[in-house]
């Protein structure tokens, strides 16, 4: 069988084609053709292509959410993220309002995130009136699309409809700052933030890794299992899948690794009458599912 070996130097030099832009000079359809070309995909988790997002909203959405309220237990990533590359999301967050034709914008952010909330505002220049940073209410699922958008503008979105339906668009923080790296800098997504954490793991991290990163990898950087990990989940513990092999390798819409212990898991003594058709997901408004 024929086959290409390509062999990693480990230098991870960059293309000669990667150059910064002037974004002034950039109308909203080469913005999005940038995006596109880049390969940017939903970073909170969701992965849906942002340059099919943004064309669907284009005279529909008057209002612009950046999502910060990461409110899945464990996930720290976007926070590490709006407090330590903020400029990157004030940056993202300004093309995808050209984008969009829109002069305003809110980022929601958790108030347990007040570093993250007091460093964002500083970015932002004296009388700043497109770009809001707004705290909410620590609480689950505050970060969800449609409890988003509800909070935020009172708008409710209609069962089975979308944002764009109520006059919405809802990016991720690490969307935006995505954004902002393709559009402004040149750079496609080649690497993200995640979170490796839970109690069986030994140093709980957040680092910046390659798209394809094993998982195994990861768990490695910090430091191995502390104790035999009885689980090790994609994503957050309320809406992340269960992984059975530690080879798996990081996505773009991975923005954690969970290793939990025995001790972690619920503890099921009893059969249960579920037959995990999984009509339960489909009904609840936030896909939530009931078992990992």
């Amino acid at each position: 069988m024929n086959a290409v070996v390509i062999e990693n130097d480990f230098k991870n030099t960059p293309s000669p084609d990667i150059h910064p832009r002037n974004v002034d000079d950039l109308t909203a359809q080469e913005i999005i053709s940038i995006i596109k070309e880049a390969g940017i995909t939903g970073m909170g988790g969701a992965g849906f292509p942002t340059h099919v997002k943004l064309s669907s909203a284009i005279g529909k959405a008057d209002t612009l959410i950046l999502n910060g309220a990461e409110c899945e237990p464990s996930i720290t990533a976007d926070h590490r993220l709006m407090l330590e590359q903020g400029e990157r999301v004030i940056g993202g967050t300004r093309i995808l309002m050209k984008a969009l034709s829109l002069n305003a914008a809110t980022i929601g952010v958790e108030g347990n995130k007040m570093d993250a909330i007091e460093h964002l505002k500083s970015l932002l220049p004296p009388g700043e009136s497109g770009i809001t940073v707004e705290t909410l209410r620590t609480r689950y699922p505050q970060g969800a699309e449609k409890q988003l958008i509800q909070r935020i503008t009172g708008r409710e979105v209609p069962p089975g409809g979308l944002p764009a339906d109520v006059g919405c668009c809802v990016c991720n923080v690490g969307t935006a700052a995505a954004v902002y790296d393709a559009v402004a800098l040149g750079k496609p997504v080649t690497e993200r933030i995640l979170t490796v954490t839970g109690s069986a793991v030994a140093r709980p991290i957040n680092v910046v890794a390659p798209i394809g990163t094993p998982f195994s990898y990861l768990i490695e950087e910090a430091g191995g299992f502390a104790s035999p990990a009885a689980r090790v989940i994609s994503g957050g513990p309320m809406m992340g899948a269960a992984q059975y092999d530690l080879a798996v390798a990081t996505i773009k819409a991975t923005n954690s690794i969970l290793c939990l212990a025995e001790q972690d898991l619920p503890i099921q003594d009893k059969e249960q009458s579920c037959l995990r058709c999984g009509r339960c997901v489909n009904v609840c408004p936030c896909t939530w599912p009931p078992c990992i």
